[in-house]
């Protein structure tokens, strides 16, 4: 008869920051077509980064919903790359071709998911 083996890996619970946003936090990216904020985010440190996951959350209407990005929302297509102490996020228009201007107030929520 064969046995096996539980093993059982007890992981932190998943950590939330909020990042209140307003059109002057925006900066033209290089290339002058997108917008970008680096939120920092010392949470996501080098072994999180190589391990954990993080999920990006805007609302429009002061928290009674979340939309996860990537997302078009009025016209404007958001993004976001994450490295060790920062969330970037971006925003630039649908077709990725015309400037955009930067979007309007909104709160950002950013969901740390560990995992081993």
């Amino acid at each position: 008869m064969a046995s096996c083996t539980k093993q059982y890996t007890q992981v932190v619970p998943n950590q939330t920051v909020y990042a209140d946003l307003t059109p002057t936090n925006w900066t033209a990216t290089s290339s002058g077509t997108a917008d970008s904020v680096l939120i920092n985010t010392p949470e996501i440190d080098q072994y999180f980064n190589a391990h954990g996951a993080v999920d990006v959350y805007f609302t429009f209407d002061n928290g009674n919903s979340f939309e996860q990005i990537p997302e078009v929302y009025n016209s404007i297509s958001f993004s976001y790359t994450y490295t060790a102490g920062g969330v970037a996020l971006y925003a630039q228009t649908a077709s990725g071709t015309l400037p955009t201007s930067a979007p309007a107030a909104l709160t950002a929520k950013i969901v740390l998911i560990p995992s081993n």
